[in-house]
C-alpha cells in the first residue's frame, strides 16, 4: 500500500481546516485532525518557525469554528503553552461580535494553575489590540468604536498601544457627532428655505397667475372665500407652514394643479422632518460613551 510522506498529510489536514469548507467539518473530524497536526508540532525544530506558526495558525481557526473542542485538556494546555502573542496578528475579523466571542472563549478556559490562566487572559488583551489595528488599518472607525463597547473586559490602561487605540476611537466619535450636528444643522436650514421662501413664492405664483387669467375671462371668482383678491406672500408662507405641520385649517386652499402638487410634497416633507428631528436629535447630538 502505497504511504503518503508525513509533509503531504501535514498540508492536506491544514488545507482542510483552513479551506473556506471548514464549518462543514464534524468536531470529532477536527479533533482527530488537530492530534495529528498536535503530534507533529512536537516533533518540529527549532528550524521549522514557518511551519509552527502554520499550526498554530490553524488551531487558532479551528477554535473560532469549533469552540468546544478546548475542553479537551490537551487543546487547553497547547493554547496555554504554545500559542504566542504574535500568533493573533495572523487573524482577520470581519465584524467586532466575532472578536468578542474568541475573547469570551479565551476567558471561558478553565486552567489547572493561575500562571496558566493569567497567560492566556492575557492573550485577551493582545488579541483585542490587533483586532483594533486590523480595523484601524482599514479605516473601520466604527467597528473600533463597536468593538470596545462590546469588550467583555476594559483594555488596559497601562498598555500603551490600546490607550492609543482608544483615544484614537474617540476623537472618531467625536467626529461622527460634529458631523452628524452639521447635517442636521443644513437639513433644518433647508427645510427652512423650502417652507418660508420656495413652497410659498411657487404656491402664490401658481394660484395668482390662475386667478389673473380667470378674471380675464369672467367677473365672478373662482375663489369663494377670498372673491377676486390676489394671495400675498404672508398668505403663501402662512399656507406653507400650516400645511407643513399637517394642521391644514382650509382656510387657503390650492385650486390649480400645480398648487395641488406643492401642498402634497410640502405635506409629506413636515412628516418627515418632523418624524427625523424627534427620532434621531438624541442620537445624533449625544457622544457614545466607551466606559
Amino acid at each position: 500500500m502505497l504511504q503518503i510522506p508525513k509533509t503531504a498529510r501535514k498540508k492536506k489536514i491544514i488545507a482542510s481546516l483552513m479551506s473556506r469548507n471548514r464549518q462543514k467539518i464534524s468536531t470529532q473530524e477536527r479533533i482527530k485532525q488537530l492530534d495529528q497536526l498536535l503530534d507533529w508540532y512536537d516533533d518540529l525544530t527549532l528550524a521549522d518557525t514557518k511551519t509552527a506558526q502554520t499550526i498554530r495558525k490553524t488551531f487558532l481557526l479551528t477554535l473560532e469554528y469549533a469552540p468546544e473542542i478546548i475542553r479537551e485538556e490537551r487543546f487547553s494546555q497547547f493554547l496555554a503553552d504554545r500559542i504566542e502573542s504574535e500568533d493573533f496578528a495572523e487573524l482577520e475579523w470581519e465584524t467586532p461580535e466575532a472578536v468578542i466571542n474568541y475573547c469570551e472563549l479565551l476567558y471561558s478556559v478553565r486552567f489547572h494553575s493561575d500562571s496558566m490562566a493569567k497567560h492566556v487572559h492575557c492573550l485577551e488583551e493582545i488579541l483585542l489590540r490587533y483586532a483594533l489595528q486590523q480595523y484601524e488599518r482599514r479605516g473601520a472607525h466604527e467597528k473600533m468604536f463597536r468593538l470596545l463597547k462590546l469588550a467583555p473586559t476594559s483594555p488596559s490602561m497601562t498598555d500603551a498601544e490600546l490607550r492609543r487605540l482608544k483615544n484614537r476611537t474617540y476623537l472618531y466619535e467625536m467626529r461622527r457627532v460634529n458631523q452628524n450636528r452639521r447635517c442636521l444643522y443644513t437639513y433644518l436650514v433647508f427645510q427652512i428655505v423650502l417652507i418660508g421662501v420656495v413652497f410659498p413664492l411657487l404656491f402664490i405664483h401658481a394660484e395668482n397667475e390662475a386667478l389673473q387669467q380667470h378674471i380675464g375671462r369672467s367677473a365672478q371668482s373662482i375663489f369663494q372665500s377670498q372673491p377676486q383678491q390676489f394671495l400675498s406672500y404672508l398668505d403663501g408662507l402662512y399656507w406653507a407652514v400650516v400645511t407643513a405641520v399637517a394642521i391644514g385649517y382650509g382656510d387657503i386652499t390650492p385650486v390649480t394643479g400645480l398648487g395641488k402638487l406643492l401642498a402634497g410634497i410640502l405635506g409629506i416633507l413636515g412628516v418627515l422632518t418632523i418624524g427625523v428631528i424627534a427620532g434621531l436629535i438624541l442620537n445624533w447630538l449625544s457622544e457614545r460613551s466607551l466606559d
